[in-house]
């Protein structure tokens, strides 16, 4: 039966877009207000919620998701905007979500226009067209400010923002002072980094008192490269490095240099221009020699990385990245290194509980053989092939019993729900009483609930068993692949869950339980070191030392 304006759930949906400067050309408030009152006024007194997204912007669609899901569980039954500008200024989204709302059962009412749901995609393609319009007359205006000297971002560190000035900052700008004094005295990035950690210098998010801080909690080779780089320490405002890359687009790209706007002089300079330009040509002998010898302790292959994503370290839990070897006097093979330890160094526990860690070091020429000995291993034991063959044959008798639990639950659910309905039609046509139609209403409400929560535990478990029973034969898939074609990045992620690298004396009892080792293998690992494989599915993992 058609629900009248009054039971329909009605969620309400404002939205205000702020320009780069802060205006605002309506208070979101008001805007609350006029669509409260214009649903009181047409009888939909059943407001479920208010959603009010401040500055948001009209391109980002994003801001949508938890309204799909509601409308997905059937939680709303229509949403009130103020206009169809209000709803999204990029065509195509607004077309998929408009569309997405009518498949859902969602009724869209806009107050101060008709919806209408031929013209909308006319309406959409005005309103796209007006946010690229805006786009570039806001780039246009930043860009004036930019040329005028008119400081539009937050000051870098060393600095305080005071109006449209940047202002010396006394206690962060002598740390500023101080790396490009070490650098210039041959110090390298991660040493500098060090050595402020060290010394607990806060970090330059923690120093403004940022919401990301933990995140940043130690001083890295990053922040040094970062400093050191920057001109305007020497007084230079360096303004549109940056731009989005579209009007629909959050992402920035960064400008070819001839077109930035550099105003020497804006400010007060914290390094002179002499020590800034020593530590530039130093450091570009330093990248000279590098590229040379191709040795520099960052340099990451990003070609042919099979193991990216599958490898971790077995101290810190992080992942290990790939090196690229080295050739000539300091040669170096390729390997994989812990990428805590590349950013932290070695552990140093007078700077902070658990900084740092040991490289895990591992030769890929050695990872190679040992993946290879292990699949090896796999196809040749019988008790492999028996443990997987044991599982399909238990997943498919559970898959049975669920099958027929979920066809079950599905009927008395039905069952339930038309009940609730015939109830609700005797109240309407007065054949029964309010009291019993509230008390059976309750009661049939609960049992819908209890029956609903029990099918969704049921469906889970037999989505669960549909995966494991896919992993079984992905698993001998992937195996098959790997002895046919060598190893891939695609097969040894249907192969594995991950790899962790154990130095000696490092894994722990709570971790032989969670790689499901037996004393042996748990004890090999200990005393010597090695890899712990984590197939996707749990099954005795075989240990293979890393030295070989």
């Amino acid at each position: 039966m058609k629900k009248s304006n009054e039971e329909k759930r009605v969620v309400i949906y404002c939205r205000e877009s702020r320009d780069d400067y802060g205006e605002n050309y309506e208070r979101i408030e008001t805007q609350r207000d006029l669509l409260v009152k214009y649903c009181k006024g047409h009888g939909y007194t059943n407001i479920v919620d208010v959603i009010m997204d401040d500055d948001k912007s009209g391109t980002d669609f994003s801001r949508f998701d938890d309204i799909r899901n509601r409308a997905k569980n059937k939680e709303i039954d229509v949403i009130v905007f103020k206009n169809s500008a209000r709803l999204g200024r990029n065509q195509k989204e607004a077309l998929d979500f408009v569309e997405y709302l009518e498949e859902q059962g969602v009724e869209i009412i806009f107050e101060d226009e008709q919806y209408n749901e031929e013209m909308f995609g006319l309406y959409a393609w005005f309103n796209e067209r007006r946010a690229r319009d805006d786009s570039k007359n806001i780039r246009r205006n930043l860009r004036h400010k930019i040329e005028e000297g008119d400081l539009l971002v937050k000051a870098i560190y060393g600095y305080n923002k005071n109006g449209k000035q940047l202002v010396v900052n006394e206690e962060t700008a002598p740390v500023v002072q101080e790396i490009f004094e070490l650098y210039s005295k041959d110090w390298g990035y991660q040493k500098i980094a060090t050595y402020l950690n060290k010394k607990g210098i806060p970090t330059p998010s923690q120093s403004r008192g940022f919401t990301n801080a933990k995140q940043s909690a130690n001083w890295k080779a990053q922040h040094i490269v970062r400093i050191l780089d920057d001109r305007r320490y020497i007084g230079d405002y360096v303004g549109g490095r940056t731009e989005k890359l579209s009007f629909k687009s959050k992402k920035t790209i960064v400008k070819p240099q001839d077109e930035w706007t550099i105003l020497e002089n804006h400010h007060e300079p914290i390094i002179d221009k002499e020590l800034f330009e020593k530590v530039q040509k130093i450091r570009k002998k330093r990248k000279k020699e590098s590229d040379k010898y191709n040795n520099g302790f960052k340099f990451v292959d990003v070609e042919n990385n099979l193991y990216s994503g599958l490898l971790y370290c077995g101290r810190c839990g992080t992942p290990m990245y790939k090196r690229k070897g080295t050739s000539g006097t300091r040669k170096r093979p390729d390997s994989y290194l812990c990428k805590k330890y590349s950013n932290e160094g070695a552990i140093k526990e007078d700077i902070r509980e658990n900084y740092g860690c040991t490289p895990h070091r591992i030769r890929i020429e050695y990872l190679d053989q040992i993946v290879n000995a292990y699949i090896d291993n796999l196809i040749s034991n019988p008790e492999f092939k028996s443990f997987v063959m044991d599982n399909v044959k238990a997943i498919s008798i559970n898959k049975q019993t669920l099958e027929k639990d979920l066809n079950k639950s599905k009927q008395t659910l039905e069952k339930w729900e038309k009940q609730f309905k015939q109830v609700y039609e005797d109240k309407l046509n007065d054949l029964i009483p309010e009291f019993i139609y509230k008390d059976k209403k309750q009661e049939l409400e609960k049992k819908i609930q209890n029956e609903k929560e029990k099918l969704e535990e049921i469906q889970s478990k037999f989505n669960s068993l549909n995966k494991l029973e896919d992993k079984e034969d992905l698993i001998f898939k992937a195996i098959e692949d790997i002895k046919q074609n060598g190893l891939t990045k695609e097969e040894l992620s249907r192969l594995f869950d991950k790899i962790v690298v154990f130095d000696k004396n490092e894994i722990t009892k709570e971790e032989k339980d969670l790689y499901n080792l037996n004393d042996m293998m748990y004890n090999e690992l200990y005393e010597n070191g090695g890899l712990a494989f984590h197939l996707k599915f749990m099954y005795p993992q075989t240990i293979t030392n890393r030295w070989m």
